[in-house]
């Protein structure tokens, strides 16, 4: 079934709730399918029809949001680009994902065929149900990725992989119809864009507030008693802990807070547990395959070390070389499954492959091992292992020893190459201080083998970020060459 068949019938069923707010404006169901429809007329006046890309390249607003369902609704595919990029990007990324059309806030691009958003008149009277195949399941999605060159990748989406996602997040999160979502994070980036459309699919309303935010503003923009859900990555939730003074934790309204990108460091989850919110909910996710794992609140106190237990729907292995299930409290290589992951493949250069001939098995590149209760231990990544004089050694140990530091904000591992070992470790530092490299090297000591302790230590008044609010560790890495 077509995804955007879901917005009609909330739209018929309750149409005059409220969908979506958006600074002092309000769009009810009714309001939301209409604007859906209307673009739908656009794309076909512009020859957009079954399996052609549609690149959206616009700030975030409700009308960048209602697109996505107006381009599934016609059996386009959506390519989600980045407002924030260079137009020599946004071609390059046109060029490589065979883009027919590209849509944009205002300015068009010469080069690529492209359309303004604010030279389009929406309220024309039209007969787009015509245009509309509610019963397409075809390819739906290019989700991106960062590829290990930083140019973008994809995974291809169906209907159907995205629905069953939505899904796999009802059941295992509890999200529902009476739900207020505040979307702080960039439809851009994948939770953005999967927990806002997956609001709207199941009837819930979403709050549209576009980053970047201070903590402060965060704090301002959650303190409405009617939100009762968001996402922020871990960046954001430890700036909010600065703020958090007070003996009760910053957001007591609060029946969900999920975090994801990138783990929690044990210590930091039990603290944002106590000091932020006490329904934090760690959720382990990837652009290919969605939610992989979720820990619950009353599970990260005893296993803030883990991502939790898979979610609804997924299988999850952690197997050998050979794609061979090893034994518990073994380290090897993740690999999941299910009806939400893609089996379907762009890479950096735009040739298409398929991992269907495998079982559907899909390997983010993690490092993990499970215990006796089926929680999943990340130790890092493949690419990211260093190997210095022959030993293996995982960037994450150190990191979390590191963000143990009263001063260090936060911190990336990486490795140099070097003549003598084939590689030395290098820790890049934010802080607010200026740190003596002895006196951290003295702190680690007390917690990491000799041949663990960083050989360079580089500080940042601010780490390069990516848009999910990751740490660019490429571009760290390009300071090393």
């Amino acid at each position: 079934m077509n995804i955007a068949a879901n917005i009609k019938d909330n739209a018929e069923q309750f149409g005059d709730k409220v969908a979506i707010t958006y600074l002092n404006q309000k769009f009810t169901y009714h309001e939301v399918w209409s604007s859906i429809q209307s673009f739908c007329r656009v794309l076909k006046n512009h020859q957009i029809t079954k399996g052609d890309r549609v690149g959206l390249a616009m700030k975030d607003h409700p009308m960048h949001l209602m697109i996505h369902f107006s381009v599934a609704a016609i059996g386009a595919i959506i390519v989600p680009i980045d407002h924030r990029w260079t137009k020599k990007e946004k071609e390059n990324a046109a060029i490589t994902f065979k883009i027919k059309i590209l849509i944009l806030d205002d300015d068009i691009l010469e080069t690529v065929n492209s359309i303004a958003l604010d030279r389009i008149n929406l309220n024309q009277k039209n007969n787009s149900e015509a245009h509309i195949d509610l019963d397409f399941d075809g390819d739906l999605l290019i989700s991106l990725s960062s590829g290990t060159t930083g140019k973008p990748k994809g995974a291809i989406l169906n209907h159907d992989n995205l629905y069953q996602r939505f899904v796999s997040q009802w059941k295992s999160i509890g999200f529902n119809k009476e739900d207020y979502f505040a979307l702080l994070t960039p439809l851009f980036f994948g939770a953005g864009r999967s927990f806002a459309m997956s609001m709207l699919v199941t009837g819930a309303t979403l709050k549209i507030a576009p980053p970047p935010h201070k903590p402060e503003e965060i704090i301002d923009i959650l303190s409405d008693e009617n939100i009762n859900a968001t996402f922020l990555p871990p960046t954001l939730l430890r700036r909010l802990l600065s703020l958090a003074d007070k003996p009760e934790p910053i957001f007591n309204n609060l029946k969900y807070l999920l975090y994801s990108g990138e783990p929690l460091h044990s210590d930091e989850a039990i603290e944002c547990l106590e000091k932020i919110t006490s329904n934090l909910i760690g959720y382990y996710a990837s652009s290919e395959g969605g939610g992989i794992s979720l820990i619950k609140p009353d599970e990260i106190e005893k296993y803030s070390h883990t991502v939790g237990t898979p979610i609804y729907q997924t299988e999850v292995e952690i197997v050998d070389d050979q794609d061979q299930n090893i034994n518990e409290e073994t380290l090897g290589k993740l690999r999941y499954r299910g009806p939400g992951v893609a089996t379907n493949f762009i890479d950096e250069n735009g040739n298409e492959y398929s991992t269907a001939e495998d079982g559907g098995w899909f390997s983010p590149g993690d490092l993990a091992k499970r215990d006796k209760k089926g929680n999943i231990q990340l130790i890092g990544r493949s690419n990211d292992l260093i190997i210095r004089g022959g030993i293996n050694i995982y960037p994450n140990e150190i990191e979390t020893v590191l963000m143990k530091h009263p001063n260090i904000k936060e911190v990336a591992v990486l490795g140099e190459k070097h003549v003598v070992f084939g590689e030395s470790i290098v820790a890049f530092f934010e802080t607010d201080f200026i740190l003596e490299e002895n006196a951290i090297i003295h702190f680690c000591k007390e917690y990491l083998a000799p041949y663990k302790i960083p050989e360079k230590f580089i500080q940042f008044d601010s780490l390069p970020k990516k848009e999910s609010g990751k740490i660019n560790k490429h571009l760290l890495k390009k300071k090393l060459t």
